[in-house]
């Protein structure tokens, strides 16, 4: 019987002992440990580092990287007609110009995620903010004819670029002094951020993954043309009811987050 009774004591003492080393081995504090993850997905490549609150509380802070990529393409050059000048006829350029498009995006971001379960529960919801440059696509061309024929005729040039611009579409592209085209599609610096997904940012073992969906707030996006913005409204007059593209950037305020990220435990 004292034998039995012993060997009862030593195996609750052995059990107690290991709940307690696990306990002891791993436990989410106010920033007791540190992670850092990688990611791919619809914001491009990122990477964070990410520390605990409590079991149901994570901070992370990264920054988000999409490779840019470019276009080109020629567009005709279209004029309205001639000018009279000294007692000449003056021929404006029907000729092409060479745009070329550009298109990035690097955010930085900061975001609270929220386990209500709390334990080692996987399901979180998020909230933060993201912040980045303002421009997301740039366009720009230079058409030497055209600049050739404003030195000609400095005194003709405001008349001159009223009555030429490159078609692109339904839309006729201004030209600035220089012979230029310089365009920038802009949406809000600070974008706040709602989310929701599975898998932890402070793992439990070394290594997990995690998937995250949510919603940047862009705000209204915004067409500069030679760095003075564009009516999306009026561009749509001119355009024509059919203009989707003009419809698309008016009403586009929301750019949607999909991404799985690969996390790691370093502290």
């Amino acid at each position: 019987m004292k034998k039995t009774l012993l060997a009862m004591l030593l195996c609750s003492a052995f059990v107690n002992s290991s709940f307690a080393q696990e306990s002891n081995e791993f436990q989410r504090k106010v920033f007791n440990h540190v992670s850092a993850n990688v990611s791919v997905g619809t914001e491009g490549i990122g990477f964070g580092l990410a520390a605990p609150v409590t079991n149901y509380l994570e901070l992370e802070a990264g920054l988000s990287v999409m490779p840019g990529f470019n276009v080109s393409g020629d567009l005709p050059i279209e004029s309205q007609g001639t000018l009279e000048a000294n007692g000449q006829t003056i021929q404006i350029p029907n000729t092409k110009v060479n745009v070329k498009g550009k298109f990035s995006r690097t955010t930085f971001h900061f975001k609270a995620h929220v386990y209500p379960f709390g334990g080692n529960s996987k399901f979180f919801m998020t909230a933060g903010c993201s912040f980045g440059g303002r421009k997301i696509a740039k366009v720009s061309g230079h058409s030497d004819d055209l600049q050739q024929l404003l030195k000609d005729y400095p005194d003709l040039k405001d008349e001159i670029l009223n009555r030429v611009g490159a078609t692109l579409g339904d839309y006729n592209v201004k030209f600035n002094d220089n012979a230029d085209i310089i365009g920038d599609i802009r949406c809000n610096g600070f974008r706040p951020y709602l989310g929701l997904g599975y898998g932890r940012l402070i793992p439990k073992h070394r290594v997990g993954v995690r998937v995250e969906l949510g919603c940047q707030f862009m705000g209204h996006m915004k067409v500069y043309q030679n760095d003075e913005q564009v009516d999306l409204q009026q561009m749509l007059n001119d355009a024509g009811a059919d203009d989707d593209l003009s419809k698309f950037v008016e009403k586009w305020t929301c750019y949607p987050v999909l991404k799985v990220s690969l996390v790691g435990r370093i502290l």
